[in-house]
């Protein structure tokens, strides 16, 4: 076989989270978030369905102490934009160095919408593998460790292990 003639056999499939990325659930659900990220009440309301979901069970068990944090955050945006500090936003977050503090620049607020979509995605039951079937939350599971990867200095302040809402 020369070079020439040579072809590959099979196609690089692609990835199941670029699938997820693409699909017209997280394309919907990304542009919900940018209207719910401007909204305490929507915010709140977001929060609310998650944690009704069951994280105890597998595969969301995976991701629950991220998923709380997102929650966390979500009620500290909330509280941000109505401007009354509360549990949410505790005398941690003020004391975290400037650099470390939630700002608005571009990055962290393209990176809170992100978790915003990703959550909405989460409540979402017919997504790329609808939440209903067996093994319906993969996919879910897949785009959250994603996300929550790439916001993870977003929920840094935010996971339980550090989080104290009665300081």
């Amino acid at each position: 076989m020369t070079d020439q003639t040579w072809k590959p056999l099979f196609r690089t499939p692609t990835s199941t989270l670029s699938k997820v990325l693409r699909s017209p659930a997280f394309l919907h659900a990304r542009e919900r978030a940018a209207s719910i990220i401007e909204s305490p009440d929507e915010l709140r309301g977001l929060a609310d369905l998650v944690e009704t979901l069951d994280h105890a069970k597998a595969p969301l068990s995976a991701v629950a102490d991220r998923v709380s944090a997102a929650v966390r955050l979500l009620r500290a945006t909330a509280d941000r934009l109505d401007g009354e500090p509360s549990a949410s936003t505790d005398a941690r977050t003020v004391a975290l160095p400037r650099e470390a503090q939630p700002s608005a620049t571009a990055g962290v607020a393209a990176r809170e919408r992100l978790v915003v979509a990703t959550l909405h995605y989460l409540i979402t039951p017919d997504d790329l593998v609808p939440d209903f079937r067996a093994g319906g939350y993969i996919d879910d599971v897949l785009l959250l460790t994603w996300v929550f990867g790439v916001a993870v200095n977003e929920l840094a302040p935010y996971l339980a292990d550090d989080f104290d809402a009665s300081a």
